[in-house]
């Protein structure tokens, strides 16, 4: 191996005395012109004088590559069997069984507002529209009696009557108030 070495040396030594030797082209800085067959030559005999070693260096320097290749590939495939295996016990766990548990017992309490606010305002629109109505009917008479004033026949008004109001049965009713 030394004196492999040592002749690869020797050709680099002369490789380099070719280049220093070369004539230079005019006006061209650092260019030379160099005999290409004699280049040529030095290589071929560089080449020939490496060492097994190094072929064999990197032989295993590709297998090397392919091997953390598949290294990686398999750790790929590793995790996401993993996240796999752990989403498909989530639903088995007590933390998953509660959670779902309590989600439905915040809808279930959700659907029972939306009822009572939907319940209530029915309640209101049906107190508003009745305040709405006795307000034209006591317009409408209103304008009867006038009517029969200006025409000279003495009116009758009865006494109002109180509004009932309903209540439901957790006491709490509507107040209406008449107009």
């Amino acid at each position: 191996m030394r004196e492999d070495m040592q002749y690869i040396s020797g050709v680099l030594d002369e490789l380099e005395a070719i280049v220093q030797d070369a004539s230079g082209v005019p006006m061209s800085k650092g260019r030379a012109v160099v005999d290409r067959s004699d280049l040529l030559v030095m290589l071929d005999e560089l080449r020939g004088s490496l060492p097994p070693e190094l072929a064999e260096a990197e032989s295993l320097r590709r297998e090397c590559g392919a091997t953390v290749a598949a290294a990686e590939e398999e750790a790929q495939r590793i995790v996401e069997e993993a996240h796999h295996h752990a989403n498909a016990m989530v639903p088995e766990t007590e933390l998953h069984r509660r959670t779902q548990r309590r989600a439905g017992e915040i809808i279930d309490g959700a659907e029972r507002y939306a009822e009572e606010v939907s319940g209530g305002s029915e309640v209101y629109r049906d107190r508003v529209m009745g305040q709405l109505e006795n307000w034209f009917q006591d317009s409408l008479i209103s304008v009867e009696e006038s009517r029969q004033e200006l025409g000279g026949v003495p009116v009758r008004r009865p006494a109002p009557q109180p509004e009932v109001v309903e209540e439901k049965a957790d006491g709490q009713g509507w107040q209406a108030s008449s107009a």
